[in-house]
């Protein structure tokens, strides 16, 4: 009789070491399925591979290089100028030497004045073209996450992501679908 309740005991035991075996196993099933989907874009990265990206870029690139241009124009006339000032400097009368050192500042104030004016020009232009795109990447973003059922989506450039796997990744489905006009 003792060996029987010594069996029972023994099989009432391992049933129980399976039961708690399988509830954690269950749990974490659980578990799983009631955390949300979170997902990650790359705006930076689909920004350089929309078309509408590429052709700002070209566009703000071809602006930059014709403020460049016209400054380096301006420069260069600053510079024959000062030239010829210096050419002329022991010849001139005290009255004509002030007045061309005057015009020369006056050459370089305007000069500086154009180049930060055309900088603040092009930082504008190029935040509104930013701003502007990355609002509709945004929304096709959110139309991507909702049809996947992500709760979240987080941009990796910005949003302290360490790790992330491939697998919820959106930026490629977004480019693609960018480039398509959904």
């Amino acid at each position: 009789m003792a060996i029987r309740t010594l069996l029972r005991a023994a099989s009432l035991a391992l049933v129980l070491l399976g039961i708690s075996a399988i509830a954690p196993a269950t749990a974490t099933e659980a578990q799983a399925q009631s955390v949300a989907k979170i997902g990650t874009v790359d705006f930076q990265r689909a920004i350089g591979e929309v078309n509408e990206g590429k052709a700002t870029k070209t566009r703000l690139e071809k602006m930059y290089e014709d403020k460049k241009l016209a400054l380096q124009k301006m420069e260069q006339q600053m510079i024959t100028a000062q030239k010829d000032y210096e050419k002329q400097a022991m010849v001139l009368s005290d009255a004509a030497r002030k007045q061309k050192e005057q015009e020369l500042m006056q050459q370089q104030a305007v000069f500086q004045q154009t180049y930060m004016q055309s900088e603040q020009e092009f930082q504008a232009v190029y935040g509104e073209a930013m701003e502007g795109l990355i609002t509709k990447l945004k929304t096709t973003t959110e139309l991507i996450a909702k049809e996947k059922g992500y709760a979240l989506v987080v941009e990796v450039n910005e949003g302290g992501v360490v790790y992330s796997t491939p697998a919820n990744d959106l930026t490629a489905e977004l480019i693609t679908r960018f480039n398509a006009g959904k």
